[in-house]
């Protein structure tokens, strides 16, 4: 004989529930209203409206002196959300009841950033369609409700902060608050109030934009029936100026009691794909997918429309004064450019305009023959404000020894010019007489030589040799002394050149060869 005593339960993380994506809803008595006891369907929670993601809290950019505001509308529909199993406790034979089948949702939300770091909204969901059971079903003795046909949800209001909020990444904190005022008998609402810690990252680089959001309820540590835990991620690619197109997955925990046996975590997964639309300060998305789990409201099919508008604008300047629209500190009056700031220029054709030198070499892009590369000003129009490498007051477009340094007109050193790894010296460096002294033309030569040498620090080392055959040691060393003096003169450092003495050299012979 089945007995008439029977039991209702959410069974959760079984195969049948994974299999067909359908929640399941306990009834723990013969009351009417007990079925919805932690149980709703209005799961989904849109991010604020300024976000472009779903679920995910979105990246952010606004001005200092910027207030946004955001408004946004969501419909979701859902199918397969709610269904009730009683089970004879006898025999275990299992009684299903589709409560909700079908639920057309709409989410009305808004939100404001009175400061750069701080959001506040408000979201309420709104149930146009619940359908289900066409009345109210008795399953061995136990009563289970068909849905209103509509209601309201429960009121979220949320509070979010941005220690740090920079384009590539942002870290979101804050968290939001359910009033229960729903409607219960649309299972939109189980009478309770709620609270959920939200931590985030958000960001984007390039065409690439992402956001994750975990979510949880303190109380699902206790195991309070319909708390949560959540996990909403966003990943979205730019294909077109206007279109982004992503997935946007979640993952949720939901804590469920039966009326018999332990507390249980039901399961909610969505892999949901989106797209996403900008024109102006308008969004439109469209995103869709599979459901999957035993929690209520994992639903077997869930499609999702949101519209959205963000604006802002600008507070009215507390300090009073002269218009001073760009901010640059110039009234607009005396403002050349009063809508792009600069600086305060001699020139009234210039005064508060962008500067309009690139490069930053002080030679006006105008009159700048090289305005992408730092230079020096030149007399030569052709060559003004293009790179001197080698220091010597004359631009590469007018200096035929770009890496030599010397003087006008050709820039070439008069004395030591290179040719491949040596100096070519002219004429030869030459001593006074039987002395240690070096000649005029000898000792600019060197000059020149360290001149050529610091100009190029790619050139490691310079050798000079000096012959000592048929000189005597004490002289030999003094003409070495007054060479070494000479470089060392020319600021080349010490270990940028080295003094050969070679007796197979005539005495007073020198030579400079470049080591690299």
């Amino acid at each position: 004989m089945r007995s008439r005593q029977a039991w209702v339960g959410i069974v959760a993380l079984s195969a049948g529930v994974f299999a067909t994506g359908s929640s399941w809803a306990q009834n723990a008595t013969d009351k009417v209203r007990s079925l919805k006891e932690g149980v709703r369907i209005d799961q989904l929670q849109p991010a604020s409206p300024e976000s472009p993601f779903l679920r995910a809290l979105g990246p952010h950019e606004k001005g200092p002196n910027t207030i946004d505001f955001a408004v946004g509308l969501s419909f979701d529909y859902g199918f397969g959300l709610l269904r009730a199993v009683a089970v004879d406790k006898d025999t275990g034979e299992q009684v299903k009841a589709t409560t909700v089948e079908h639920g057309l949702l709409a989410h009305v939300g808004g939100s404001l950033t009175p400061l750069p770091w701080l959001t506040v909204d408000l979201a309420l969901p709104v149930g146009l369609y619940v359908s289900g059971l066409e009345g109210n079903q008795v399953v061995y003795g136990e009563t289970i409700a068909k849905p209103l046909g509509q209601g309201i949800g429960d009121l979220r209001a949320g509070l979010h902060f941005r220690p740090v909020d920079r384009r590539a990444f942002g870290l979101i904190l804050g968290g939001r608050f359910w009033a229960p005022f729903g409607s219960q008998d649309a299972y939109l609402s189980d009478g309770r109030y709620r609270v959920e810690a939200d931590v985030a990252v958000a960001g984007e680089v390039g065409k690439f934009r992402y956001g994750c959001t975990i979510s949880v309820a303190p109380q699902i540590f206790i195991a309070r029936d319909g708390d949560r835990a959540a996990l909403a991620c966003a990943a979205q690619g730019r294909v077109a100026s206007f279109l982004w197109l992503g997935l946007e997955p979640t993952v949720a925990l939901f804590s469920q009691t039966p009326s018999v046996g332990d507390p249980f975590l039901g399961v909610l997964v969505e892999p949901t794909a989106a797209a996403r639309f900008s024109f102006g300060g308008f969004e439109l998305g469209l995103a869709g997918g599979p459901g999957f789990g035993g929690a209520p409201a994992a639903p077997g099919v869930r499609a999702v429309l949101s519209l959205a508008y963000v604006g802002g604008g600008r507070p009215t300047p507390s300090v009073e004064g002269p218009p001073d629209r760009d901010l640059d500190k110039i009234p607009d009056a005396d403002d050349a450019c009063p809508d792009e700031a600069g600086p305060n220029s001699k020139s009234a054709k210039e005064r508060g305009c962008p500067s309009q030198d690139k490069d930053g070499d002080g030679v006006h892009d105008k009159e700048d023959a090289c305005p992408q590369s730092p230079g020096i000003r030149h007399a030569d129009a052709s060559a003004s404000g293009c790179p001197d490498v080698d220091n010597d007051t004359l631009p590469e477009p007018v200096d035929e020894c770009p890496s030599e340094p010397g003087g006008a007109p050709t820039g070439c050193p008069t004395y030591a010019r290179i040719a491949g790894d040596s100096f070519v010296i002219k004429p030869p460096i030459k001593f006074q007489g039987n002395t240690d002294k070096l000649s005029p033309e000898g000792r600019a030569a060197l000059e020149e030589i360290a001149a050529t040498m610091r100009a190029n620090p790619k050139l490691e080392q310079v050798s000079v040799s000096l012959g000592t055959r048929g000189a005597s040691a004490a002289l030999a060393d003094k003409r070495a002394q007054q060479i070494i003096l000479t470089l060392r003169g020319g600021s080349l450092d010490s270990n940028r050149y080295e003094v050969v003495l070679r007796d197979d050299l005539k005495a007073g012979t020198v030579q400079a060869r470049i080591i690299k």
